[in-house]
């Protein structure tokens, strides 16, 4: 009894200590924002430039190193881009449904549109020299439209009727691989500069998109 009251005691001293071991740390983590003007080369969709916003919210995992002094964190971002259009014109012989209407011709006025947006998730390593490369998928919705109007014209080019056809659209949506490298040029202590270029593969075509913005970090 004089042996086993005092171990008693003793185990349960230790108790409380054994639970304090088992709970898990607080991650080592430190967050960023970034937000970003873009303009993104569309030209391989047969579109000009288009303009856009992208916000990033990450994470750094100061406890992963991948070199001396670097920092590799998490993010997730939301891309909203200006649609983009471009008008074409053309003449052509009528059917038979715009002859039995009076049209010798019909002039074809086409107006095609792209919008693009989404949202991304990818990883972003930062050197100690300013670059910074990043990647991950970009999770979009892509949206093509076609409207016509057709202007029936006479043997003389009077015109005989108008008529607005109702807009044709084709929507898709996915995940594509984005990959990117820039620079992150220290302003203040908690705010950088940043600059980069980055590439998409979306549908079978790529698009490369320059972004310019600002960078806090704590």
């Amino acid at each position: 009894m004089k042996i086993t009251l005092p171990l008693t005691l003793g185990l349960c001293a230790l108790i409380p200590l054994a639970h304090a071991d088992e709970e898990l740390a607080p991650p080592d983590v430190d967050f960023y924002a970034e937000a970003q003007m873009l303009r993104a080369d569309m030209d391989p969709y047969g579109f000009d430039t288009a303009d856009g916003l992208n916000i990033k919210i990450g994470m750094w995992l100061n406890s992963v190193t991948l070199g001396k002094n670097s920092r590799f964190g998490l993010e997730g971002g939301f891309v909203s881009q200006s649609e983009v259009s471009n008008d074409s014109q053309f003449t052509r012989a009528p059917s038979v449904s715009e002859q039995n209407a009076g049209a010798s011709s019909v002039r074809v006025q086409e107006e095609n549109s792209l919008d693009l947006g989404g949202f991304t998730v990818g990883a972003l390593w930062q050197s100690p020299y300013w670059l910074y490369l990043r990647g991950g998928g970009y999770i979009y919705n892509f949206k093509l439209e076609n409207r016509q109007d057709r202007i029936l014209l006479d043997g003389s080019g009077n015109t005989v009727n108008t008529v607005n056809d109702a807009p044709v659209s084709d929507s898709q949506s996915g995940i594509a691989p984005y990959l990117g490298a820039g620079l992150a040029v220290p302003l203040l202590d908690n705010l950088s500069l940043t600059v980069d270029y980055q590439q998409t593969q979306l549908e079978s075509e790529s698009y490369g998109t320059m972004g310019i913005g600002l960078r806090y970090s704590n």
